[in-house]
């Protein structure tokens, strides 16, 4: 991938992942409200009305951050390995890039909370959130922006990039020899580790093996990768992705067990590396026009629809009664992805946009 071009499936591919996070928030609120059903908890094999069945199954969608990770994984290690900018430069540009989207939902999200709902924050609490700690369920620090959680491992992720870097740079450019072996024992390592922990909610430091698959692919030059993109079979990887996705929506599957993680990060990488393969079917679909805008808003996206979604649904519910009422349902949805959507381009334009500016001459 040349400097400042990103491939287009790949787009595509965050906005079908940030499309997945919405759904798990959007459904999930809907099932409270309307049905009173505590989506949490709530069976797609226990349910017998089908609509409650279809929001279910939709909202059992928790997986849309795991495709992120693997992203991040083939992305950052491409960089690392071809493109390396230096430590500095590119700590910076991570934060840069990261914190000041992130920043701003996490106020929005913050008086939100304390106009809508009548919550506070503690100091601590504030605190955690500045320095991205929230994410580490372990430590018990509340998020501000409750989707924000993925945004610990991502840049606790970018500080190991460097190391990545500093190992690879005598190797020119090129994978460093047996380095997919090292990252197959690393991703059994992290997974086991994360398994053993004697800490409450230790096993989701598991999610970190998910940045592997994609380091995997980044390994491969452009070339080497497209190659390998077109010798997986399309119907291994669709299989694969619908596989692991109905074992997660059926209960069979859960991030509280180490298979999980292992089931993910091979669905998971599959599917990135099949986008890859620029002139597949799977490539071609994410590239058209609207996962391609959604994937350049994925991010504002990501951090916002969680905080319209509950303003939302709580404005709405002050004109439709909620309960059982399928008008309130079909407004909310309707209402909840365009105001999303109108929102996530809003944020884009004050915390994002000046990124991707091209720099002054």
């Amino acid at each position: 991938m040349k400097p400042g071009e990103r491939l287009a499936a790949l787009e595509g591919l965050r906005g079908y992942a940030a499309f997945l996070v919405f759904l798990v928030h959007a459904f999930g609120l809907l099932l409270a409200r309307v049905y009173g059903v505590d989506a949490d908890g709530a069976s797609v094999m226990d349910e017998t009305s089908f609509v409650r069945l279809v929001a279910v199954f939709l909202f059992r969608s928790h997986y849309g951050v795991d495709l992120f990770f693997v992203l991040s994984g083939l992305l950052m290690s491409d960089m690392a390995l071809r493109r390396w900018p230096g430590t500095g430069r590119f700590l910076a540009r991570r934060l840069e890039r990261i914190y000041p989207a992130y920043a701003v939902a996490a106020i929005i999200a913050a008086l939100g909370t304390v106009a809508w709902f009548g919550g506070a924050f503690a100091p601590g609490t504030v605190a955690g959130n500045v320095f991205l700690l929230q994410g580490f369920f372990a430590l018990g620090i509340p998020a501000l922006n409750p989707v924000s959680w993925s945004l610990s491992f991502e840049m606790a992720f970018y500080l190991l990039v460097p190391l990545l870097a500093l190992a690879w740079r005598p190797h020119g450019g090129k994978a460093p020899p047996d380095a997919r072996f090292a990252l197959a024992i690393a991703l059994i390592a992290i997974i086991v580790s994360a398994a053993l922990v004697p800490v409450d909610k230790g096993i989701y430091f598991a999610y970190f093996a998910l940045f592997i698959p994609g380091i995997a692919s980044g390994l491969l030059d452009d070339a080497a990768r497209e190659r390998a993109a077109r010798a997986v079979p399309l119907a291994l990887v669709v299989l694969a992705w619908i596989a692991f996705t109905l074992a997660v929506k059926l209960g069979l599957l859960s991030n509280l067990q180490p298979a999980y993680y292992c089931a993910s990060g091979i669905a998971g990488g599959l599917v990135v590396l099949k986008a890859c393969d620029a002139s597949g079917p799977l490539a071609r679909a994410l590239s058209s026009p609207m996962p391609r805008w959604l994937g350049k808003y994925s991010y504002s996206f990501f951090l916002i629809h969680y905080v319209v979604v509950h303003l939302w649904g709580e404005a709405l519910a002050r004109f439709i009664p909620a309960a059982g009422s399928a008008a309130y349902a079909l407004f909310f949805l309707v209402g909840a992805l365009g105001l999303s959507l109108v929102a996530a381009r809003l944020l884009y334009a004050v915390a994002e946009s000046f990124y991707f500016r091209p720099p002054r001459r």
